[in-house]
């Protein structure tokens, strides 16, 4: 008896939740997360070293990549690297400098360009996350051929 009344109530019992879906093999995560919310900080900071040159096309393609990368958050943008000093992202100091010295606006420019571009090269063996990938594509592009330029 005691074991019938064990059956039924193990069979009232509502069956375990579903374990969640495992997250795509080419999903957008954690890595994916960082590498944007990195690449907009470091675009944004670059932009006001950018803002003292006359270059519109370097203005344009980071203004082009943080479109790109904003489509890409999954979550409201924090920006949790403000006042960091990392690779190609400009500080403050350094904007401050270029904004009186012409030689060091240049230096920083490519200081950014090149930094930024070896940052790209680690982000792009790590993203598997195919949309991630190809925004990492189009930003080695651009510091490719800005690069070349000058």
């Amino acid at each position: 008896m005691l074991l019938l009344a064990g059956l039924l109530v193990a069979c009232q019992q509502a069956p375990p939740p579903p374990s969640p879906a495992p997250s795509p093999q080419n999903g957008y995560g954690a890595t994916e997360r960082a590498f944007v919310e990195l690449a907009i900080a470091t675009d944004e900071q670059a932009l006001k070293l950018l803002d003292l040159t006359d270059s519109a096309e370097l203005k344009e393609n980071r203004n082009i990549e943080l479109t790109e990368l904003r489509k890409l958050l999954d979550a409201p943008y924090v920006n949790n690297h403000a006042g960091h000093d990392m690779p190609g992202m400009p500080t403050d100091a350094e904007i401050q400098l270029a904004s009186t010295n012409p030689d060091a606006l240049k230096q920083f420019v490519r200081t950014h360009l090149t930094e930024s571009l070896e940052v790209l090269r680690s982000a792009g063996l790590a993203i598997t996350h195919p949309p991630t990938a190809e925004v990492v594509e189009l930003m080695q592009r651009h510091r490719t051929a800005e690069l070349a330029a000058g």
